[in-house]
């Protein structure tokens, strides 16, 4: 396969998995992205991810993940604060296995395997002509470890000699070597390639992002000399208009990040104890003029709102409204694009869009915890958790509860607004 190396991906990223599987993924980088800096960042278990996550140093750019459960699990303990990924497994990888078995003429018709999708393991059987009504798989999902896939592969082996266990987790693979026979996947090298590839536009991406220039404009009731001191904070140059009117003109970076991801602005809560009305219009381009065009619209959005409102428009990442000091931003009438609603929440692209199809069915009545932990396949306990975290991030809003055919506390219903 021809070379990815390009110019444009540069950076730093720290690869985070266990010891045998790092090298690899540092080999196929050095090989193909030499503009890449690999850090690797080796780990005995998977649950010390976090630890390592937590611990970055600070010249860390993004991160690259040997398998999901670890992303997950940074990914759940809110300690990602720039581009990740992980490497998928894919079905290449499982016919690696399935021809070295068949090779050495072992049978393949009970076989247990953890993470992999099941439709892939079965399209992948299928393909080769292989029986799929003794294979067992059990998919990966938020909450499931390394524990929960090692009794799975015991309880699939219970009373048959022949059963195979294919792992893609190195401590399942390490705690049942002496128990059973077990088979170990690893990523291909197209797959590595291709999270290396993401993970380089990623960051590249951030980078581009950061340095995108930010107009503001602040309209106050009166005259504000403490203004220039409020807008330190967001490392912004200050320049008056005329009277209660200013411009601030900063960068997208250290607004997103002032802001809390574009949920909070603490200015706004300042003005708010100064003056009888306060609007804070701020614009995200590409160009000062497009910037500046997005500010007048952001800033439209405040004056149709209330007396003291901040709105941040992205151009096509749509309107935000930012709460003022550390009060959660309340959720716009407009629906959020799920990569801006991926960003602010924390949760994943890929549950989020799942949850985005099972609103485009449910309309505009609502939907509750049970209705999150059906469309997620999650426990009502998680699910109650992601609604929460949409609150927090300005997606979703409450607006009444179930009192009709309920038992105990009625149910909160919440308007989810996704696009």
């Amino acid at each position: 396969m021809a070379s990815v190396r390009t110019a444009e991906a540069q950076g730093t990223i720290a690869v985070i998995g266990p010891p045998d599987l790092v090298p690899l993924v540092v080999q196929v980088a050095n090989r193909d992205f030499g503009n890449l800096r690999i850090l690797p960042m080796p780990y005995r278990n998977e649950t010390e991810a976090v630890e390592l996550v937590r611990n970055r140093p600070p010249e860390v750019d993004g991160w690259l993940f040997t398998g999901t459960i670890p992303y997950t699990l940074a990914q759940q303990a809110g300690v990602l604060d720039r581009p990740a990924t992980y490497i998928t497994y894919s079905g290449a990888t499982l016919y690696r296995v399935l021809v070295e078995l068949l090779s050495s003429g072992r049978t393949v018709d009970r076989i247990s395997i953890d993470t992999l999708d099941r439709d892939q393991v079965v399209e992948a059987m299928r393909d080769a002509a292989l029986p799929i009504d003794g294979v067992r798989v059990m998919e990966f999902r938020p909450g499931r470890d390394a524990a929960q896939f090692a009794d799975f592969h015991r309880k699939s082996a219970r009373g048959a000699t022949s059963s195979v266990a294919i792992t893609c987790v190195r401590s399942v693979y390490d705690e049942l070597s002496g128990e059973m026979e077990i088979h170990r996947l690893a990523p291909a090298i197209v797959s590595v390639r291709a999270a290396l590839q993401t993970i380089a536009l990623a960051c590249l991406g951030r980078v581009t992002a950061d340095a995108q220039v930010v107009l503001g404009f602040v309209d106050v009731s009166d005259p504000d000399p403490e203004l220039a001191d409020d807008v330190t904070a967001l490392a912004a140059s200050l320049f008056t208009l005329h009277e209660g009117r200013y411009l601030l003109v900063t960068t997208r970076g250290i607004l997103e990040e002032t802001t809390n991801g574009f949920q909070q602005l603490p200015l706004l809560s300042s003005l708010s104890q100064r003056h009888m009305w306060a609007h804070v219009g701020l614009g995200v381009g590409r160009s000062a003029a497009e910037a500046e065009a997005l500010a007048r619209r952001a800033l439209a959005r405040c004056r149709a709102t209330g007396p003291f409102s901040a709105f941040v428009s992205l151009g096509n990442g749509g309107d935000l409204m930012l709460a003022g000091g550390d009060q959660p931003s309340a959720a716009s009438d407009e629906p959020i694009p799920v990569a801006v609603a991926a960003r602010r929440s924390g949760l994943s692209r890929g549950n989020l869009d799942r949850l985005k199809a099972m609103l485009d069915q449910h309309g505009d009545d609502g939907v509750t915890a049970s209705d999150i932990a059906e469309a997620l396949d999650v426990e009502p306990r998680s699910a109650r958790r992601t609604l929460k975290r949409l609150e927090r991030a300005g997606v979703a809003q409450p607006v009444g509860r179930v009192l009709a055919g309920t038992s105990g506390r009625p149910p909160i219903v919440y308007r989810v607004r996704l696009k």
